[in-house]
């Protein structure tokens, strides 16, 4: 029996599992790390990894602290997610003893590996299969130390849940309403009017974060006050808005009722009857124009709107 005494250990962390193994005492280390570690994806796009626990030549028993720490590594991924389930493959080298011995010996190694992670409190539903494959697959055909090295082992299999597929959802004007239940898909709108602005919205622009009516305000304003005077049936409602940018809700909710108040005050100022207001609401930062991606974006928010009722 050829003693193994020089430990190697792969600890792979980006994929999260573990691949241990050993060399042959008194003969050279293989030129390269002789890992065969696969993740693969099948067609449902579920993940698998493999993590291969080495042993003695002709031995299935678990002897070293390195193959307890391997199989450690995988009872841990097992107990944090309970919807991981798993295969165990045992396999022997060609020349550990004739098919019917490699045979018993493939399957005692996966049945040593299985125990140890039933004793670990892991549900034995979660096994899916035991497979012994004796000397049928072999990853290194010749009769040396690499060979040893190389095909004395168990495999477990992971098998991880399929990834949920991410539902997408367009909203191309980004109002909150998706271009199904949008009809208008490309203009920023109100969900009480199923995506679409409302035709009767006249815009009062501000200076962001402020309150005071400015010369864009005034001819917006005046000409709002052109139109009352040519249709004396029309009413207004009148509603003040801000965006998210210009403060805390409770800041928005009060610059948008100044905005809302400042338009109430300048048309009574140009004799508008007050009866012809029909009310005067804040909606803070509730009614964005646009999505406020740019300064002048936000800057379009900062507004107070006019909407004519023509009764």
């Amino acid at each position: 029996m050829i003693i193994f005494r020089n430990l190697f250990l792969l600890f792979i962390v980006g994929s999260s599992f573990s691949v241990f193994a050993a060399t042959g005492s008194g003969e050279s280390k293989p030129d390269h790390i002789p890992f065969r570690v696969q993740r693969s994806l099948n067609q449902a796009g579920s993940v698998s990894d493999t993590t291969v626990i080495r042993f003695d030549y002709k031995q299935s028993a678990l002897f070293y602290a390195f193959t307890l720490a391997a199989i450690d590594s995988v009872v841990d991924i097992l107990i944090k997610n309970k919807a991981i389930t798993l295969s165990i493959d045992g396999y022997a080298y060609k020349d550990e003893g004739s098919d019917t011995i490699c045979y018993f010996i493939s399957l005692n190694r996966a049945l040593f590996v299985q125990t140890y992670i039933l004793g670990r409190g892991i549900d034995s539903s979660r096994i899916l299969s035991i497979n012994a494959w004796g000397n049928k697959r072999q990853s290194y055909k010749n009769k040396d130390a690499e060979g040893h090295f190389i095909n004395c082992r168990a495999e477990i299999l992971l098998n991880y849940p399929p990834v949920p597929k991410k539902i997408e959802i367009f909203d191309r004007d980004e109002d909150g309403i998706t271009d199904n239940d949008d009809r208008c898909p490309d203009v920023f709108g109100l969900k009480e009017n199923s995506g679409c602005p409302n035709p009767d919205a006249i815009v009062v622009p501000f200076a962001t974060r402020e309150s005071a009516l400015y010369t864009p305000t005034y001819k917006v304003l005046d000409s709002v006050i052109l139109v009352l005077k040519e249709n004396p049936g029309y009413t207004v409602s009148i509603e003040g808005h801000a965006f998210k940018a210009e403060g805390i809700e409770a800041v928005c909710i009060g610059l948008a009722a100044e905005r809302s108040e400042m338009v109430k005050q300048y048309l009574l100022s140009r004799q508008l009857n007050i009866s012809r207001i029909n009310s005067v609401k804040s909606y803070g930062s509730q009614r964005p124009l646009n999505a406020g991606k740019t300064p002048l974006a936000v800057a379009a928010n900062a507004r107070a709107e006019i909407i004519l009722n023509r009764n």
